[in-house]
């Protein structure tokens, strides 16, 4: 007995059906004429329900134009090659494919219909616009961290020279000054950058000892405080003592110091940050308030993501990696607290609320590390 798959026709059907790719035909006013399985499964109509149907079934109307120049296409003979495109579940929901279309013809040549492979790249789209935007961040990083690199650089380069000189006594000791501001600066931005990398590679480690956040956060405001007497800004504070935590030392002073930072940034010359720490239902709640440009409450998620600033944007109008706050959430979770910002909206204000667990809540609670 012949083998049915030894018949040209019947082995060119059984690939057809089942081909993991949709494989529709038409007649030249667009009505299906065949669906194979694939085609069930892409776009949702059963195949007794897509023959006989107009392929417009599966065409959103913004894209009716475009299958009228395929059907023009195909009238002419020429065919369309790995067209990627749109097109409509039968659930209403959108697939995107990469489309092929060929005339079919007649045995004498006539042009009688059109072939269809469509493929599914929702995924691979999904992926190509995630690298996308990677590479444009990772570009938009590195530019930005050129500039901040060269305003400390240029200023260290500048008073190495200057104490090469004869100067007075007076201006040694600015020159002195500023060389080791600068270079603090360059080591918090290194710093921050080996930090969120260490993040993201999973390879993040804290040392957890007993200590008193009351002093780390006045720590950090006596860091700050040259900047904040540069822009005429104040700092008020109301600091409980004897606000234990188990964590971090460093990384917490770290996260303070960021958030605190970042308050000084973007509070106007004149303006007020106000700093209070106290311990409340077994918690320690820092918050860092400043009456600066606030943040529009609908972008307010996204102060905590890599690389975005207050003003909404990756301009850095203000300067800055755009990095501190992501970190600082970070380290926050890693200690089992929790980080919020609030603003009343642009022209407000913000405050970023840091919540710990106190020692003796900690202590209970299994120590993270990543």
């Amino acid at each position: 007995m012949k083998n049915p798959c030894d018949d040209p026709e019947s082995r060119l059907a059984a690939i057809v059906a089942s081909s993991d790719d949709a494989i529709v035909s038409k007649d030249l006013d667009g009505v299906i004429t065949s669906w194979n399985r694939a085609a069930e499964e892409m776009f949702g109509f059963p195949a007794a329900e897509a023959i006989g149907s107009h392929i417009s079934i599966i065409v959103p109307e913004d894209r009716l134009d475009e299958e009228a120049f395929v059907l023009a296409q195909v009238r002419s003979g020429a065919g369309i090659r790995h067209f990627e495109t749109r097109r409509r579940r039968k659930d209403g929901s959108f697939i995107d494919i990469d489309l092929t279309v060929s005339p079919i013809r007649s045995a004498d040549g006539v042009v009688i219909g059109a072939s269809k492979i469509a493929r599914n790249i929702t995924e691979q789209k999904r992926l190509r616009q995630i690298a996308d935007e990677t590479s444009r961040m990772k570009d938009e990083f590195l530019a930005v961290f050129s500039h901040e690199l060269r305003t400390p650089l240029n200023n260290v380069l500048g008073n190495a020279q200057l104490l090469r000189k004869e100067i007075c006594a007076d201006h040694r000791e600015r020159a002195l000054d500023s060389l080791e501001r600068n270079a603090q600066a360059l080591a918090r931005l290194v710093n921050d950058v080996l930090e969120s990398s260490r993040i993201i590679t999973g390879k993040l480690q804290l040392s957890f000892e007993l200590f008193d956040a009351d002093r780390i956060v006045l720590e950090a405001i006596d860091t700050l405080q040259p900047t904040f007497d540069a822009k005429g800004a104040s700092v008020v504070s109301t600091i409980e003592s004897g606000l234990h935590v188990r964590g971090d030392r460093d990384r917490l002073l770290q996260v303070i110091w960021n958030v605190l930072s970042n308050a000084a940034k973007f509070t106007p010359r004149g303006g007020t940050v106000a700093v209070r720490a106290a311990s409340r239902g077994g918690n320690i709640v820092i918050a860092i308030e400043d009456n600066g440009i606030g943040i529009d409450p609908k972008l307010l998620q996204c102060v905590f993501q890599r690389f975005w600033q207050a003003d909404g944007s990756f301009t850095r109008e203000h300067g800055g990696l755009g990095i501190g706050l992501a970190l600082a959430r970070h380290v926050v979770e890693l200690h089992g607290g929790h980080i919020q910002a609030a603003s009343a909206g642009l022209g407000h204000g913000t405050t970023i609320t840091i919540v710990l667990p106190c020692a003796e809540t900690a202590a209970s609670v299994p120590l993270v590390s990543a």
